[in-house]
């Protein structure tokens, strides 16, 4: 064991501190989704890997662990900046790599700062706190059936279902599925004291009831992970039997008065294969097929970095009238995005992080075992974050977690002070740094923060005026303002310009003075958007409606029939087309989209049965 001086403890435990802020603060701000509030955590995660370097030159005790995990990321990274290079989008793509980047910077940050047990001990103390409160937040919305996300409104989509400060309720199951076992593992392993254990053991209870309420079925397959992986792990021990058979039965009840009294909860069991519900799990499937289609043109490299959702409107199936954003299965995006080399390099580093977990297993448990009963922080610490990470990777078949900023911060931090736990099997990764490797951390430390933290001002400048746009309540000239500005900080988004042309369009709907010069701005902003995006079929579907709207029939048919190539199966797209044709006379080709539409939504497209009417009405339309 290598002393330590005053100045490297007091950094070390700053960069903690940083950390655990980073996390605190984008759980407070709806998860981090915005990059208005979450540029300041991936700022703050920058300061963290300027303090590690800074700890690298004030201390000779500080070592690099490099076990085999960790060479992958690198690898994975390089591979990352090199689709980003070919992007067909490159702001989506960019976006990506910042969240991969934060990502990456608090794992190393981790693996080096938090690996000592007083240091990593209180980090999961203030992890376990965040996830008591925002369960027991979660709790009061579910009591008070409130529709309220801190100060916003609920989605309706979300009716009855709570995510604490979450807007998405998966997403408080994935947080809390991280931090949930570091909870039970510290109330049944721990050397703490009888208080310590009982607050780890309210916090987990607190958890689980918000995991609950958030009413995520993916969530409660992985908790059922969670808890089975941490019963097996504490049945070996003969002591151990009789508290999990506890465990295992408050569990049972629980969530049999739960599944009783709660409506929801039974509905959204009941609707998991029903066909033509909205809310049934076989909307995933419907996600599912078009990513794979998708990875099939597409094998060896993939799509591109966060392009599944860009790539998508060609790729939607019949049934799947949504518009998904994320294929919602980590692994199958993974595979779709980065192509079978992006997941053969991600599955070696799982694979080698696995056989890390397999070799240090043992020695963790060393010091809990010489006596048979004795209690150990390591051992609860390497026990809750193995079942942490086992459940979260279940849950991830069925959400994407990893694109939620302080989930996927929170595991990369968790996977980080897992990873250096090798340090208990092994010596043999440890590496003592020299001038040359000083230096060369130092410059690709720089490099990240140079990259980093510029991308991250930019996107929350950006992101601050799109909200304030969205938050404002009319379209008026100060939207249009706040549009404008995002797009002078960040000119190649391209959901910005088709959001300002498509407003624009709707003004220039209304008729009043200066309609004709609007309309002609609308096409402007529609057509740069679809220069940034080229696959986006309602922004050649806005440009059809401006042309019309502007006389120009011809245009408007020629970008209808384009955007109806670009998503063939898009039922909005449909209607336009049958309405543009209808427009024009063209009755018969009215009638051919309408039916397709129908065909693709039976249930409620309105909007194509009230086409099917007035064409019905028409003697020459059969």
């Amino acid at each position: 064991m290598r002393s330590q001086s005053g100045f490297d403890v007091l950094l070390e435990r700053s960069i903690a501190l940083i950390l655990w802020m980073a996390v605190a603060w984008s759980l407070l701000w709806f998860g981090g989704v915005r990059n208005s509030e979450f540029w300041i955590a991936s700022w703050a995660i920058g300061v963290a890997l300027v303090l590690w370097v800074v700890r690298i030159w004030a201390s000779t005790a500080n070592r690099f662990l490099l076990p085999p995990v960790v060479w992958v990321i690198p690898v994975f990274v390089g591979y990352a900046v090199w689709r980003h290079t070919a992007a067909d989008v490159p702001y989506a793509s960019r976006m990506e790599l910042f969240l991969l980047l934060t990502c990456v910077t608090a794992f190393f940050a981790a693996l080096h700062n938090l690996h000592r047990q007083e240091t990593g001990g209180w980090f999961v103390h203030g992890l376990v706190t965040l996830g008591t409160l925002v369960a027991g937040y979660a709790l009061v919305q579910c009591l008070q059936e409130s529709n309220k996300v801190l100060w916003a409104e609920r989605p309706f989509m979300y009716l009855k279902r709570y995510g604490g400060t979450f807007v998405n309720p998966n997403h408080l199951a994935g947080f809390l599925l991280l931090i949930m076992p570091l909870a039970l593992a510290n109330a049944f392993l721990s050397r703490g004291g009888a208080i310590v254990k009982v607050l780890h053991g309210y916090g987990a209870l607190m958890m689980l009831g918000g995991i609950a309420v958030s009413m995520s079925r993916g969530g409660w397959i992985g908790t059922l992970v969670a808890l089975a992986v941490f019963s097996l792990w504490l049945w070996r021990r003969p002591q151990y039997r009789l508290p999990v058979i506890a465990l295992a039965v408050v569990v049972a009840i629980g969530a049999g008065i739960f599944a009783t009294r709660s409506a929801k909860a039974r509905a959204r069991l009941e609707a998991v294969q029903a066909a033509g519900n909205p809310d049934s799990g076989l909307s995933r499937v419907w996600i599912w097929k078009p990513a794979l289609a998708m990875w099939s043109d597409h094998k060896l490299v993939g799509v591109g970095p966060a392009h599944f959702d860009v790539r998508f409107p060609a790729y939607r199936n019949r049934p799947n009238q949504i518009d998904p954003q994320h294929v919602h299965n980590e692994y199958l995006e993974l595979l779709v995005d980065y192509g079978a080399v992006g997941a053969a390099v991600a599955a070696l580093g799982l694979g080698l992080f696995g056989y890390g977990l397999v070799r240090t297993s043992k020695h963790v448990e060393r010091g809990a075992s010489d006596l048979g009963v004795k209690s150990s922080n390591r051992t609860a610490f390497f026990a809750g974050s193995v079942t942490a990470l086992g459940g979260f990777g279940a849950h991830c078949f069925f959400d994407f977690n990893l694109h939620v900023p302080v989930v996927a911060v929170t595991a990369s931090i968790l996977a980080g002070m897992v990873v250096s736990n090798t340090r208990f099997a092994t010596e043999r990764f440890w590496f003592t740094p020299n001038l040359l490797t000083r230096l060369a951390a130092s410059a690709l430390s720089g490099a990240l923060v140079v990259w980093l933290l510029p991308v991250a001002y930019q996107a929350g400048a950006e992101s601050r005026h799109l909200v304030r746009a969205l938050e404002r309540p009319s379209v008026d000239d100060a939207f249009f303002a706040d549009l404008r500005a995002a797009a002078e900080i960040v000119p190649d988004n391209p959901v910005t310009a088709y959001w300002y042309g498509e407003e624009k369009r709707r003004v220039s709907w209304q008729g009043l003075d200066g309609w004709q010069a609007q309309a002609k701005e609308a096409a402007d902003w529609l057509e740069r958007s679809a220069m940034l995006n080229r696959y986006n079929a309602r922004t050649r579907m806005s440009l059809a409606l401006c042309h019309h709207w502007l006389g120009d029939l011809a245009k408007a048919t020629a970008e209808i029939e384009r955007a109806a190539q670009l998503g063939p199966n898009d039922v909005k797209v449909l209607n336009t087309l049958a309405w543009n044709h209808l427009s024009g006379g063209q009755y018969e080709k009215a009638m051919e989209a309408v039916r397709l539409s129908l065909e693709l939504n039976p249930w409620d497209n309105w909007e194509a049965r009230g086409y099917e009417a007035r064409l019905k009405s028409l003697p020459a339309v059969p």
